[in-house]
């Protein structure tokens, strides 16, 4: 996949084209951090795994301003631009683990054995909480707008997702999950309904 300066102009900045503009990338993140706060983390170190364009920063400085944000992206082309961090979820080894990772719509771009040890890094990089969404085989048949979703991923079933994802984190619902070991606090109709 080439994520040059055409894939972010048809995906993220044509009104035309894009899949989702930089106010639902904000409303999205501020919904993140919020829930976080809500579920009483303490963040001080925040990645944004696939950040592309950088759109969730905002909401992080607004909820966390003395978090440090670390962008990571794959793209020559913003990482050079915006100063990110160039390399894969699945290779990405930094000193410290965060309290918040953010991977939004990125993992149905890795191959399965990438998209294995990409989750299997994300258990290493997070201590605390994480946002995790990604285009699945059923979002693709019931959810996606085949118009301006990208078809160039690869579509595995959320149950592939959810059994890598369960050894490690357990969802607390809306794409949120705790650290396993973390129980935060939430009433019944707050919990994933069975």
């Amino acid at each position: 996949m080439k994520f040059d300066a055409g894939f972010y102009q048809r995906y993220y900045r044509d009104p035309e084209t894009r899949v989702a503009s930089r106010e639902d990338a904000l409303r999205l993140g501020r919904f993140i951090c919020a829930f976080t706060s809500y579920l009483g983390f303490s963040v001080r170190r925040v990645l944004d795994a696939g950040c592309g364009l950088g759109h969730m920063q905002k909401a992080v400085r607004e909820y966390f301003p003395r978090a440090r944000y670390v962008g990571l992206d794959p793209s020559e082309y913003l990482s050079r631009r915006h100063g990110w961090v160039r390399t894969s979820i699945a290779e990405y080894a930094p000193r410290a683990p965060f309290d918040l990772v953010i991977c939004h719509d990125v993992l149905q771009y890795l191959p399965d054995r990438e998209a294995a040890r990409a989750l299997r890094n994300l258990s290493r990089l997070c201590q605390g909480a994480m946002y995790c969404s990604v285009l699945t085989a059923e979002d693709w048949r019931r959810n996606a707008d085949r118009g301006r979703t990208d078809s160039g991923v690869w579509l595995r079933p959320a149950a592939w997702y959810r059994s890598r994802l369960g050894r490690h984190f357990r969802p607390l619902g809306t794409g949120m999950l705790a650290r396993r070991g973390y129980a935060p606090l939430l009433w019944d109709l707050e919990r994933p309904w069975p």
